[in-house]
């Protein structure tokens, strides 16, 4: 099944999720038509499936909790971690770029997109609060706000969306990141 999905997304991705077909999904991935059909019943399928793979991979429930004495900055370090593991591969950033112009032709895919990232976004804030709250830090603008949390890696994800994959925004995004959820969380 993976490499039927690694073919899907090359297709989409080539050709738009519109103008993709099941024979070229099926040839990229070396199936007969059939093949393909016995795996998944439409493109829908298949780009249900992708969805699930790309956004479901990260497992947030061991994240270090502040009041069994785990540091602020194993903490912002560990969410760092995840957040661009589960933002930033290059599956999520070619999703995104397909998502964008297809938006208007296929809304019930960006639909589910937004449906999976939102369950992961109250998820993240959800376990930030809890941290929070059991440490004792209920009255903090992280506390009143855990978007925050998301706002550094969704720019980056924005900058890897529009101008691709050479560079980032700022070379030490990524420590700044970490550095301003220390400071948002003491």
């Amino acid at each position: 099944m993976p490499q039927i999905l690694d073919a899907a997304l090359q297709e989409f991705s080539r050709r738009g999720f519109t103008a993709a077909r099941m024979d070229d999904i099926a040839q990229r991935c070396g199936l007969s038509k059939g093949g393909l059909y016995a795996h998944f019943d439409s493109k829908d399928a298949i780009f249900k499936a992708l969805l699930d793979r790309t956004l479901n991979r990260t497992d947030w429930a061991q994240m270090p909790q502040l009041a069994a004495g785990a540091g602020t900055r194993a903490l912002a370090e560990w969410t760092v971690d995840r957040l661009h593991a589960a933002l930033l591969a290059p599956d999520v950033i070619t999703l995104l770029r397909l998502l964008i112009p297809e938006r208007e032709r296929v809304p019930m895919r960006v639909d589910e997109w937004k449906k999976l990232t939102h369950g992961h976004t109250q998820q993240v804030m959800q376990v930030i609060q809890k941290n929070l709250e059991a440490s004792g830090r209920k009255d903090t603008v992280l506390a009143r706000h855990p978007w925050l949390v998301l706002s550094p890696i969704v720019h980056v994800l924005l900058w890897h969306t529009v101008f691709g994959e050479g560079g980032e925004p700022d070379p030490h995004y990524r420590q700044a990141h970490i550095d301003m959820l220390c400071e948002l969380l003491a």
